[in-house]
């Protein structure tokens, strides 16, 4: 052990072992991170994916870790090797925030989630499921780090500041990064790499200038986009040019005011994907009561999942607003206010009260001010309710969802009334005494037994909960749209779907994994199936014919289209991948237009009257 101090001692004269090693550390690491989010399974490691990608880019990776690690040289003493190991383990944790965040949103976060620790409280079982054994790499070099300092805690050599060594090391990397940006911009020259400033996908900023450099960046890009976003006149012709070109102009069919003067019920439900409709396994339904529904329902099996970054609120605000999300952070949160044409706002000139009930707090994706801005009259959250039984993350079904239909009972009439269920939230942990499917197959020890085993208690609640209003009256007069708020199983957990030795073709991701939507009314004697692809923002208008809103009133404000009157089939789904059939080069282009201009809308609050 002496002769091993004394080897340390030698090698660390000038801070140089911890400098070096804390340099390759850094770049090993994000190289290590590249090589999780590069690969089809962000769980498992693609390390040839994650080297070939980063690569090129070599150069901003250690630009960038230079001007971070360069302030050591302010310190003396062991406070450079601190400050080194310190700034090690501050980036280490970043790169595990950037990496668990990837894996539950496929992007990487931005600074404006320090702005959502509400949503910490109750997602503990959830962030656990996005740990990978792997994971231990990001943090090898640490540990041993971290022996070196307590060795050499006792090294009495003394070394001062070195001034020189600081300015030398932040303004050289800094320049030549600099340089890049202020010649594109600024000189209007063309330069190498003047791309990987201009992009605004997270996962691929990432990449060009490293973790770091992404979020260096991010910075900056949030503070521009706190001022106030207003448009010029041409940005507010491209908007209105953008929706005119949207309309198909179609005649009017026999579903047109269907429904006029009934009350509207929309159940999101949590985690629910389209594959689980009419499946059996062992003889089982999954969804026995959705199932039932169909007879008497619209029903389309491909509607695709367009939340972002504020998941299952981002589903509230596309189905009421028919309007994307924003490309970076949760919409809720950092544009509560934001004032949307929406179905609340033009249900209400027909004379319908509209509420929002929710088994989460108010606090919670910012659900309270944000639905308020959405224009939902009422707002009835968590504290509202008898919270006698937590499963997962929240209140479980079989507790919120008769205390729902008891308020729902005493709403005005007519009603729009909008509510969420919490159980079948990943990782789809119920009580064994609930797990009422019997598997004899190899889903009873993976995952997608799990998810089947939720979303059947989340069913057989739904349908007491349906049976409720139908045994008061309720029914008779009501509409009961049933549909996910994003994708589940197929989103988060695939390395455990991978697992399966026989599984059914539809149990695994082919990339097209969709949610249902399902209108139903009990009167709707003649089921229609309709398979045209559409997406999330598509909801509203669908629905907003069928109730009897007028075209005029929302065809030049939403962002998705009425799928009973339609001649396309499509979908922009948020990794930016059109799903369609048939679309001329130009629709496509002007499709793929659409999430720039919600975001537009959205930041410069666009439809306030």
């Amino acid at each position: 052990m002496d002769k091993l101090l004394k080897r340390i001692k030698d090698i660390n004269k000038t801070n140089a072992f911890f400098y070096i090693i804390t340099l390759l550390a850094l770049l090993y690491k994000t190289i290590i991170l590249h090589s999780f989010i590069m690969n089809k399974n962000p769980y498992a490691l693609d390390l040839y994916k994650g080297y070939s990608n980063s690569q090129p880019f070599m150069r901003f990776y250690i630009g960038f870790a230079l001007i971070l690690l360069s302030f050591s040289f302010i310190f003396k003493n062991y406070g450079r090797r601190l400050y080194l190991l310190l700034a090690n383990i501050f980036i280490t944790l970043i790169l595990f925030l950037d990496l668990w965040y990837f894996r539950g949103f496929f992007t990487l976060p931005s600074i404006t989630v320090i702005t959502q620790t509400a949503n910490l409280e109750n997602l503990s079982g959830s962030v656990l499921s996005l740990i990978s054994s792997y994971d231990i790499l990001l943090i090898i070099d640490l540990i041993i780090l971290l022996i070196v300092f307590i060795l050499t805690l006792k090294d009495k050599k003394t070394e001062k500041r070195n001034l020189g060594a600081f300015i030398t090391t932040f303004l050289i990397p800094f320049l030549l990064i600099a340089y890049i940006p202020f010649s594109a911009n600024v000189l209007k020259r063309s330069v190498k790499y003047d791309y990987v400033f201009s992009n605004y996908d997270p996962t691929q900023t990432s990449q060009f200038l490293s973790p770091l450099g992404y979020h260096i960046l991010d910075v900056y890009t949030v503070y521009k986009d706190s001022k106030p976003y207003i448009l010029s006149k041409e940005e507010k012709s491209s908007i209105d040019e953008w929706f005119l070109k949207k309309a198909e102009n179609n005649p009017d069919n026999n579903y047109k005011s269907l429904f006029k003067g009934k009350n509207l019920l929309i159940i999101q439900v949590e985690s629910f994907e389209n594959f689980a409709i009419n499946e059996k396994v062992d003889g089982a339904e999954i969804t026995p009561n959705i199932n039932r529904l169909l007879k008497n329902s619209i029903y389309f099996p491909n509607i695709h999942d367009q939340v972002n970054e504020g998941n299952s609120s981002d589903s509230d605000l596309i189905i009421n607003t028919s309007t994307f999300p924003i490309r970076k952070g949760s919409t809720f949160f950092r544009y509560p206010n934001t004032s949307y044409n929406s179905m609340p706002n033009l249900l209400e000139e027909l004379g319908y009260s509209s509420t929002s009930l929710h088994p989460d707090k108010g606090s919670y994706w910012n659900y309270a001010a944000g639905l308020k801005g959405i224009g939902f009259d009422n707002f009835i959250d968590y504290f509202h309710y008898n919270d006698t039984e937590t499963i997962g993350v929240g209140m479980s079904d079989g507790i919120f969802l008769p205390q729902t239909a008891e308020k729902i009972k005493s709403l005005k009439k007519p009603f729009y009334a909008h509510t969420v269920t919490l159980t079948s939230h990943g990782p789809f942990e119920i009580p064994d005494k609930y797990k009422d499917l019997k598997f004899t197959s190899e889903l009873k020890n993976n995952i997608l037994g799990d998810y089947f085993q939720s979303l059947h208690y989340t069913d057989k609640h739904i349908g007491e909960f349906l049976n409720s209003l139908d045994a008061s009256g309720i029914l008779d007069n009501t509409v009961v749209v049933i549909t996910g708020d994003h994708r589940g199983v197929h989103k988060y957990y695939n390395d455990k779907l991978a697992q399966l030795k026989n599984p059914k073709e539809n149990w695994l991701d082919n990339e097209n994994q969709t949610l249902p939507l399902i209108i139903y009314s009990k009167d709707l004697n003649a089921p229609v199936k309709n398979d045209v692809i559409g997406g999330q923002v598509d909801i509203m208008p669908t629905l907003c014919y069928l109730m009897g809103v007028e075209e005029n009133k929302y065809v030049n404000s939403v962002m998705g289209r009425n799928l009973l009157k339609t001649n396309k089939s499509f979908a922009l789904t948020n990794n930016g991948i059109l799903s369609n059939k048939d679309l001329t080069k130009d629709e496509t282009d002007e499709i793929k237009k659409g999430f720039d201009i919600s975001d537009k809308v959205i930041k410069s609050n666009y439809f306030k009257k």
